[in-house]
């Protein structure tokens, strides 16, 4: 199940084609204790200027018409991006060692205008803390059917990092077999399915924790 903007977007009156129709830019962090325990995440999304366009004209967003998003409009596209179902992840999955590690809901989410983008921020914390030490844990943010692209862009601080630990950025880089699968995707309509239920997750930036 999707956020409100994948529903808002199936409302528009011509059928769109490409997956993927929704381009993020996101920022990423890890929340680690003094006793080297991963406690959450930081997430931000930076959503493109369409998408933008979408959410302004579907949800009714400036009303008065002065070209200004005030609180209440903030407000409901922070809650419709952030309120998920209780069976979705978030496009958000976390490892460690290989073994996916439980998250629980968003917190403090906001939302804010960056230019024309819209921009959509939360905290994400795990189900339990995790220790970290002497082990590598990666965060990948994908939708899985890629109708969302994400591209992982800056690496966050939210919190010291222990000594011992460091936070690497490791892009996805296609190769020849890549770039011809986006192609077939993006002749794809919004309501077409890719034949893996998984696709996203081959185009998909990884941000490392790795600890001694």
């Amino acid at each position: 199940m999707k956020r409100v903007l994948f529903a808002l977007c199936l409302l528009l009156p011509t059928t769109a084609t490409a997956h993927p129709h929704v381009f993020i830019a996101a920022s990423a962090g890890f929340y680690v204790d003094a006793s080297a325990r991963l406690t959450g995440l930081r997430i931000v999304w930076l959503y493109d200027a369409f998408s933008t366009l979408v959410l302004y004209d579907q949800l009714d967003l400036d009303r008065d018409g002065d070209g200004v998003l005030d609180a209440g409009d903030l407000s409901r596209i922070a809650e419709g991006e952030t309120d998920w179902p209780p069976e979705y992840p978030g496009d958000t999955y976390l490892w460690q060692g290989g073994t996916p590690v439980a998250l629980g809901r968003p917190q403090h989410g906001r939302a804010r205008m960056v230019g024309d983008r819209v921009e959509v921020s939360f905290d994400l914390p795990l189900a339990s803390p995790l220790v970290v030490t002497g082990t590598e844990t990666s965060l990948k943010l994908f939708d899985p059917a890629y109708y969302y692209a994400y591209t992982l862009q800056t690496v966050l601080l939210p919190s010291p990092i222990p000594p011992g630990c460091q936070t690497g950025l490791r892009p996805f880089r296609p190769d020849e077999a890549d770039e011809r699968l986006q192609k077939q995707l993006a002749a794809l309509s919004i309501e077409e399915i890719p034949d893996d239920p998984n696709i996203g997750a081959r185009f998909a930036d990884a941000l490392r924790l790795t600890c001694d």
